[in-house]
């Protein structure tokens, strides 16, 4: 293994998405030169927006220790799941031409967007009602602190547009479509491990790494292989 093999990801501080998906061999040094002269141009010209702002991206480390045989598979990999959430700067030229391209939303769409994003405590009340789950588990289930449970309670404007994708697509699902997809992918029927609905709907009640494990195992799958728009 070598660390220098990573994938990194430039987020974009106003809304807390993902713009660029890259890989390296050199270690931290590859990401943080995006910030000052990129080979993309699109990144120069966001790179530039951010700065008129006062705001710089932020660098992730998405993954490391890559073996260096695995590094462009792996690149290709995040770069389709991330692009399904957010059309991405990797695209280039077709980036641009998507944007040209008739949208997938009509007004009716945007109208319920608009709504749902200004009333996430109704979004939590769909989850609350169907899952039964206490607010550590919904948290659990969102991949996210207490705290930021309180807040989609509150309606408050810091919550993250991730967060809010999460939420109201828990919102389309019950357990029992966990449940089936964690009957289909998972090896671990011994000892402790449920393999009855019944077991698994007390084991979500009560284990939060368990709840957080299956349910976000569930939603990357489901995203990726559901997607409306395709982004090169």
């Amino acid at each position: 293994m070598n660390n220098t093999n990573l994938i990194y990801g430039l987020r974009d501080p106003r809304n807390d998405v993902y713009k660029y998906i890259g890989k390296t061999t050199i270690g931290n040094d590859r990401p943080l030169r995006h910030l000052i002269k990129s080979h993309n141009k699109y990144v120069n010209e966001w790179v530039e927006e951010l700065s008129k702002l006062g705001l710089t991206p932020y660098v992730d480390i998405i993954e490391k220790d890559i073996e260096l045989e695995q590094l462009h598979a792996v690149e290709k990999k995040y770069i389709a799941y991330y692009s399904s959430i957010n059309p991405l700067f990797n695209g280039g030229e077709s980036f641009v031409e998507s944007i040209n391209e008739p949208s997938i939303f009509d007004n009716a769409d945007i109208d319920t967007t608009f709504n749902v994003l200004t009333n996430t405590f109704e979004a939590y009340k769909i989850i609350k009602i169907s899952t039964g789950f206490t607010d550590d588990m919904i948290a659990a289930m969102l991949g996210v602190e207490r705290k930021t449970v309180h807040n989609i309670k509150q309606g408050v404007d810091s919550i993250t547009l991730y967060t809010i994708i999460k939420l109201l697509f828990f919102c389309k699902y019950k357990i029992t479509d966990v449940f089936e997809f964690y009957m289909k992918n998972s090896n671990e029927f011994v000892g402790d491990w449920p393999d009855t609905y019944k077991d698994f709907e007390c084991r979500c009640h009560c284990d939060r790494k368990f709840t957080k494990t299956w349910f976000d195992k569930f939603y990357k799958t489901s995203v990726i292989s559901n997607k409306k728009a395709k982004y090169v």
